[in-house]
């Protein structure tokens, strides 16, 4: 790992040791939280050249006072734009000597979709679970080609399952019931899938037995999406389909990781 992604790395685990210490959770998401959970395979982030930005967590914003207080205690200046626009639900604070950006989501994580966080925060530590880091990266309409990359990597590393019993496990389950929910969000995740399935050739740093591995655990999952029974509200908006936007729409730079 480059002695810069090693920095990232080194700071967020220490925001979130020190805000645990204060009685904060903080969680990790985003690239960061991807390079956590596949220590195996940091070697295929630094052949796609997969550079780290900022920082990204996800909180309880029943505890945004007490975060931002923790924040600007550590030498953070908070973008209060940012808090505005989003009404409190994103709040964005940057190191003014270094640069360093620190981005902090409360409750939930909604671009294109929202993906429900903050009564997912014990399920993991120091980041978010990986079922919901692959949530992450699938509600985004326009997927660009670094979220391509951290899926590749994060399904190569860890298997899709119904029923995990490790946090290393990905929760197919819960992914198929959240999204038998909703239309929209199921769309848009099966759109992905078949997205990341054909970038897996383009990367030549992935095996052709990695690259089988990965679309044998997107298989799964597609099976467990399938296999869930739907609600009613999912089958009366499927009958619409892309007829209507299923999405909601973000600023260009706003759903980045």
């Amino acid at each position: 790992m480059s002695v810069e992604n090693e920095h990232f790395v080194r700071e967020g685990l220490s925001i979130v040791d020190d805000a645990q210490a204060q009685g904060l959770q903080l969680r990790i998401l985003g690239s960061l939280a991807y390079r956590i959970h596949c220590p195996e395979n940091l070697q295929l982030f630094e052949a796609m050249e997969r550079a780290l930005t900022d920082i990204d967590f996800a909180a309880d914003r029943r505890k945004s006072r007490e975060i931002k207080k923790f924040l600007v205690a550590r030498g953070f200046e908070e973008d209060q734009r940012m808090t505005a626009s989003t009404e409190g639900r994103r709040y964005y604070f940057e190191d003014p000597n270094n640069g360093l950006g620190v981005d902090v989501f409360y409750d939930e994580l909604y671009f294109c979709h929202p993906i429900p966080l903050r009564d997912r925060l014990d399920l993991d530590s120091p980041t978010i679970t990986t079922c919901d880091l692959l949530l992450e990266k699938m509600q985004i309409v326009e997927l660009n080609l670094k979220d391509v990359k951290d899926t590749l990597v994060l399904m190569l590393e860890h298997p899709v399952v119904e029923n995990p019993t490790s946090t290393e496990e990905i929760d197919g389950g819960y992914i198929a019931k959240l999204l038998s929910g909703d239309w929209g969000f199921d769309h848009t995740v099966n759109i992905n899938l078949d997205r990341v399935e054909r970038f897996i050739p383009d990367f030549e740093m992935i095996s052709a037995e990695q690259g089988a591995l990965i679309l044998s655990r997107i298989n799964d999952l597609r099976k467990l999406i399938d296999d869930a029974p739907k609600s009613r509200k999912w089958k009366m908006r499927a009958k619409i389909g892309e007829k209507k936007q299923w999405y909601q729409d973000v600023a260009p730079k706003g759903s980045s990781f």
